[in-house]
Formats: structure tokens, sequence, C-alpha cells
């Protein structure tokens, strides 16, 4: 009995592995370089194993791997073909989008909601949808929007200004973890400027809407090992009973987004936030877009900047103590613009037109991009030509991509001293000189980022604002390697954003 019982062990076993390791060979079938996967983890065993960032990770193998303009990466279970070469970029993602449009399917699951997000939706379906959005992000909403963010910025300042008055010696300054203020301020913005809701997280630390985007950022924790599991072993996932974001979460925004939809018909309220802009989108839309559809938009906008724009401000700020002079320059180009508004408050326009703030958050971007890595689906095979018509690849349809954001912008082929912050890279003299297709901070073609004006908003004004009235430097606790101390799929510390804030005479 017991010699059955281990030879069915070692069947299984085996079993496992055979499964775990049966698209090993994709690449070498296909004459394509590539690195040995470990079985399941394929070449994410440092992330898994909490031992570096998705960036550093994907970082470093770009650099190894660099002089293959396409390499085989193995995304856990999944072969991806990695593109390395800015031309091909530009052929796959803008030239030749029809082989290439859509993103792969992170969420192998049917939980209401995911299916209809704007970045799961597909071919047809997608195009309908982001011209239907695409209105509600240009230059113009921004600005109607921008009037409902200068309260959630004061409000924030003034939970800063109360630190600074507690602070044992109120005008040397206070240590501070700017990422979780950052967050808080994320949160209140999403409420009010998405989902038309009054929220203070710095006067009720614990207030619903918050714990809430805790709970659905899948960057961290059990969240995140929850997403690995549907995107490896999804029978597995499905077969323990799992959810992606737990029912009552969804149901949650469901609710709030239909509520306020049905409020605003009926009592004719109009506020210039996403709400509004997606019922008049609706109804300018030769689509019936069902409520789901409308209000999985608001879902993946709450997630994807609750944790991004933050992490974004908190970057930005880490270099900004890490170059004094440049934070000084950067605070002259604040105070002339505080100056000239002669007591009238921060606006769209203000912020937009500020260049130097623009060079520092753009360079910011591109040391510490948001998003480490973008990726597309080959719909329909596409043969692959250099400029003398000579064929180099052949992909064929279902094939994945992987395009390295985070290695093309430590390349020093094409950013010279890439672990040097210089802003200077983005001056109007310099950044026409940049290699096309090498900066992609949100993205390119069809399929980048719609929310990226949003993104850049949130981020001038707040570091308008924090400069305005503080100077920042290093806390004892502030980390020393932003890259080798983060962990998972985001760059955050282990230890925290810790700074040293003092407040300016």
């Amino acid at each position: 009995m017991a010699l059955l019982l281990i030879v069915a062990l070692a069947a299984l076993a085996y079993w496992i592995y055979k499964w775990a390791t049966k698209d090993h060979d994709e690449f070498i079938k296909r004459g394509l370089p590539f690195e040995k996967p470990m079985p399941l983890l394929g070449n994410n065993a440092a992330i898994v194993m909490n031992k570096a960032s998705f960036q550093k990770l994907l970082e470093a193998f770009y650099r190894r791997n660099r002089q293959h303009k396409l390499v085989g990466f193995f995304n856990f279970r999944t072969p991806m073909i990695q593109v390395n070469d800015p031309e091909i970029i530009k052929k796959i993602c803008v030239k030749d989008f029809e082989h290439f449009p859509n993103h792969q399917l992170l969420f192998k699951t049917t939980e209401r909601l995911l299916t209809d997000m704007l970045s799961i939706m597909k071919d047809q379906r997608w195009k309908h949808m982001r011209n239907t959005l695409t209105p509600a992000f240009t230059a113009a909403k921004m600005r109607s929007m921008f009037g409902l963010m200068n309260e959630s910025f004061a409000e924030c300042m003034q939970h800063l200004h109360e630190k600074a008055q507690g602070a044992v010696r109120p005008g040397e300054g206070f240590e501070l973890e700017l990422k979780e203020v950052c967050n808080r301020l994320s949160n209140d913005l999403i409420a009010t400027t998405a989902f038309g809701l009054k929220v203070s997280s710095y006067k009720t630390p614990n207030n619903e809407f918050y714990q809430i985007g805790q709970s659905i950022a899948f960057f961290r924790g059990r969240q995140l090992y929850k997403f690995m599991l549907s995107t490896t072993i999804p029978w597995l996932f499905k077969l323990l009973g799992f959810q992606v974001f737990d029912k009552d979460k969804t149901d949650f925004f469901i609710r709030l987004v239909v509520d306020a939809m049905k409020q605003r018909e009926q009592q004719n309220i109009v506020r210039p936030d996403m709400i509004q802009l997606l019922l008049e989108a609706k109804k300018e839309s030769t689509e019936n877009w069902t409520d789901d559809e409308i209000v999985a938009q608001c879902f993946i906008f709450f997630f994807a900047a609750f944790e991004n724009n933050a992490s974004f401000i908190c970057t930005t700020a880490f270099e900004l103590l890490n170059n004094p002079d440049i934070q000084a320059k950067l605070y002259e180009e604040v105070k002339q613009t505080h100056d000239s508004l002669k007591g009238e408050q921060l606006s769209y326009d203000t912020v937009m037109k500020m260049k130097y703030m623009d060079m520092v958050v753009s360079e910011s971007l591109r040391k510490w991009t948001l998003a480490a890595a973008t990726d597309r689906v080959c719909s329909k095979d596409y043969t692959l030509r250099d400029d003398d018509g000579n064929v180099q690849f052949e992909f064929k349809a279902g094939d994945l991509i992987n395009i390295p954001i985070a290695g093309l912008h430590w390349d020093d082929r094409y950013f010279p001293e890439p672990l040097k912050f210089k802003p200077e890279r983005f001056s109007d003299e310099e950044k026409d000189n940049m290699v096309p297709y090498t900066y992609l901070p949100f993205g390119t073609g069809p399929r980048n980022c719609i929310g990226n004006r949003y993104a850049l908003m949130q981020a001038k004004a707040m570091l308008y604002n924090l400069l305005l009235q503080y100077r920042i430097e290093r806390s004892p606790k502030t980390v020393k390697d932003l890259m080798s101390d983060s962990r998972g799929f985001q760059l955050t510390p282990r230890s925290g954003y810790w700074v040293h804030l003092v407040p300016r005479s």
C-alpha cells in the first residue's frame, strides 16, 4: 500500500512538473534567445520570492538581453515575446496596430465588472468604448474637473500644517511617511472627481471609501497572490471559489455609481466629475452601454489611479530630496507662479504652463515609470520585415508581446547616465533629440493610457502645493536605493517613503 502511495505521488509530481514546464521549449522551436525559466514561476521568481520589484527584475532582464531585438520572456507559465527595439515597438503599437489591437487577458475570471473594463475590452467593443470615453479626458474636461481638486489639496496641506505645529521644534520640521499621505489624497481626489463624493481621509481615516481602495489594490498582500493565482492557475482559482475582487466591494461601487446616475437624472444635477462625463458620453453614444459597463470604467479608474498616482508623487519627491539644486530651481518656478496668481486659486492652465515642473515630472516618469511594461496580443499572423524586406520573425495569432518600458527608460543608449536625475532631458532643446518609442510612461499608440492627463494634473498640483510650503529633505528613515528596496509590482520601499518636511519661512 505504501509503495502504491509513493508511486502515485511520484506520478502526480511528474504530471505537475510536465504541466508547469510544457511551454518551456516554445522559443527553442521558434529560434528566439531566452533565459531558462523556473517551473511555474518562469522568469518572475524574484518577485514571488519577495527579492525584487517587477521594475528591477524587468530592467535587469532587458539589460542582459538588449542586444536582441526580440527575446523570449516567461511571465510565470506564459511565454511572451519581448520587443527591445524601438522601431519594432512602433510597428506593433502604431503602424501595424490592426495586428496587435488588444491587451492580454489579465483576469481569467467572469466576475462582474472585470470584463467590462476598458483595458480588458477587445477589438470593436474596446474601440467603441474608447471613442465614448475620449471626450471625458480632454484638456477642457480636466480644466473643469480641476476646481474640484483644490479643496482636497487644501485639506491635505492643512493635515501637514497640523503635523508641523505638533512637532517638537515646529520651525525645524517633522518626519513623515509620504506614501500614506498621498494615498489618502489620491482617495479623496478620486472620490470627488470620479464619484461625486465628499470624503476627507485625514479627518476620518477609516472611511469606507479609503478602506475599499486599500483592499482592491492588487499590487500587494493577499490581493496580489489572488491575482497571481488567477493568472497562472485559473482552474484552481475557480475551483477554490476565489474572486479577484470581493463581491461586496464591487457591489459597493455598483450601488454608488448607479444611485448617483439615477439621482442626477431625476433631479437634473450637474457636476463636473467622472460620473457626469460618463452620463453625457452614454447619452451621446450610439452604443447602448449598460450600467455595469459604465460602472466598470469608474472602477478601473479607481484602482488604477489610487496607487499609481500616489506613487508618482512619492518617487518625484524622493528625487527632489536627493537633488536639492533641482528642488530649489523648481521652488523658484512654484513661487513665481504663486505670486502671479495674486491670491486666486490654482487652475489647470496655470499648472500645465509650468515648464520646469513638466521637465521634473517627465524625468521622474522616465526614471521611475509607473508601469514597468505594457503588452499586446497578436490577433492575426504577422510577418516582421526589416527595411530591406527581409523576414525577421513570424508572429502567430495568439502570441503575447511584452514591451519593457523600465528597460528602455534605463538604457544608456537612449538616455545617457540613466541613473542620474536630469530634468533637462525634457527641455525644449533636448526632447526633440529623443529616440522615438523609447520614452513610454503611459504606453503608446491607440492603446495608450487614457488617464494620463489626470495623473499629470494631480501630481503637478500636489507638488506645487507641497513645495510652496515645505522644503523636502532626507529623513534618517529615507531609503538610499529605491530600486533595491522595493518589492512586488509597485515601486514602494518596504519601510515606506519617509521624508523630512521643513516649513518655509
